[in-house]
């Protein structure tokens, strides 16, 4: 059934009704949505200058009097062209506690794209790294070890890891190598401190996973792997990555063993049936452990073929229970409880039925991570991003998989796209800050 004209003194709780006028100029994250509180109601009532139709079909049944039934049968009336009736003369505490919120979204908007552009410096720093380090210069490892530090002081605390393909998108093809690299780089330090290692054994993990797949870089800096099926002479070359990689920084770099040990062993499984050399548990360094498990589910996300590529909660629960006798349990566990139910770029089902997201983890309270909301009347690039630290009644329901997603909304949310992972720090009311990742973007 079509929308129909409302009064604002006829609005009731459970009532499905549309805005009509400017998203930019009401509270809501969508024109379009049922009232579920009075509070929702109070802020509906302080509109002004907009017009309010209602969908019967769409509302709670008790939610419409008898006298607003027969309103909806019978009446022929076109919309109304004035602005509603009865508005009040004090301010609406209600609404004004949501335009409040309103504009801390769109701050937190804000600097998650700043963040992305912050990342984007690393991820070309990182390039350079790995450039020097292919070559021979000792100071690709000395700035290595910077970027890496910098990372590690970001997760501490109430460290923040942002999914970043949300946000801008991921435009810049070529760059996977760089991508994957610091993905795991963050990903195995996150376990790390899991574990409550050192500063310094930190660094070790970071370092080694930063270069885990340096060996894959021929003279020219062209990479072996390629999209699709392997011939026998490809794979048997791209087996050898771990251990080129590892006689690669071996010269005179100064990088630790255990750093040389997680290059050389990302590929072994703890059943024996990685390579190179089919190590199997009681053979394999721990760090290896880590990093092999990071690397594993950055490419179950982010697989080669897009279309083979895993949710993150698939890529999570596949891990733990298809290769379980392939990884250390005690690693995935570790991984799974610091990205949490809700890894960055699930897609969720808010308490309130609208869907979205997942971008930002809250090392701190990883059940109530950042969500973009799909709003089908607000462009993508304006979406609002919701922090579920600070919202009382507002929570996740449930996970969703791309055969429960409608493709528009898919789409929108775009979590098909590379995921790429960020550090940030966020002040005690929740919100990100980037007052230090600037560092990271540092050459010296």
């Amino acid at each position: 059934m079509a929308f129909r004209s409302l009064k604002a003194e006829d609005l009731r709780v459970g009532l499905y009704v549309k805005l009509v006028g400017s998203w930019f100029k009401h509270p809501f994250s969508a024109n379009s949505f049922k009232i579920q509180t009075p509070k929702d109601l109070a802020i509906l009532r302080g509109l002004k200058n907009f017009r309010i139709q209602y969908d019967p079909d769409r509302s709670d049944p008790d939610a419409l009097p008898e006298a607003l039934q027969e309103e909806s049968e019978f009446s022929s009336k076109p919309p109304p062209s004035q602005p509603l009736e009865s508005q009040p003369q004090e301010p609406n505490p209600a609404f004004q506690e949501s335009l409040t919120q309103r504009d801390a979204y769109k701050q937190r908007r804000k600097k998650l794209v700043e963040a992305e552009k912050a990342y984007q410096e690393v991820l070309r720093e990182n390039k350079t790294i790995i450039h020097e380090v292919k070559v021979g210069y000792v100071k690709g490892v000395r700035k290595a070890e910077q970027l890496v530090t910098t990372l590690a002081d970001l997760l501490e605390g109430d460290g923040m890891l942002v999914a970043l393909t949300n946000l801008l998108g991921f435009e810049e093809m070529g760059n996977e190598f760089y991508y994957h690299s610091l993905n795991v780089a963050m990903l195995s330090m996150i376990v790390g401190h899991e574990f409550d290692f050192p500063p310094d054994k930190i660094q070790a993990i970071g370092i080694g996973a930063l270069f885990h797949d340096m060996g894959e870089l021929e003279e020219q800096g062209k990479l072996i792997r390629k999209v699709g099926t392997l011939t026998q002479a490809e794979r048997l070359a791209f087996q050898k990555h771990p251990e080129s990689g590892r006689k690669m920084l071996e010269r005179g770099f100064g990088i630790p063993e255990s750093s040389l040990d997680a290059i050389s062993q990302h590929h072994e499984r703890l059943n024996g049936t990685g390579y190179p050399k089919g190590f199997k548990d009681h053979a394999l360094h721990f760090f290896s452990k880590i990093v092999m498990v990071a690397d594993a589910y950055d490419e179950l996300c982010n697989h080669p073929e897009i279309e083979k590529s895993l949710t993150p909660h698939q890529a999570l629960s596949y891990l733990y229970h298809k290769r379980v006798d392939e990884f250390c349990e005690e690693v995935v566990v570790a991984l799974i409880r610091n990205l949490g139910v809700y890894p960055p770029s699930s897609v969720v089902e808010l308490s309130d039925g609208s869907i979205g997201i997942v971008c930002t983890i809250n090392l701190l309270d990883r059940m109530r991570p950042t969500v973009m909301l799909y709003a089908s009347d607000i462009p993508r690039d304006e979406a609002i991003m919701v922090d579920l630290a600070l919202e009382e009644t507002l929570g996740i329901k449930q996970c969703l998989q791309p055969k429960d997603v409608p493709k528009r909304v898919w789409n929108y949310l775009n979590p098909r796209g590379m995921i790429s992972y960020f550090a940030m720090q966020s002040d005690e009311k929740g919100d990100p800050s980037l007052s230090r990742s600037s560092a990271m973007v540092q050459t010296t």
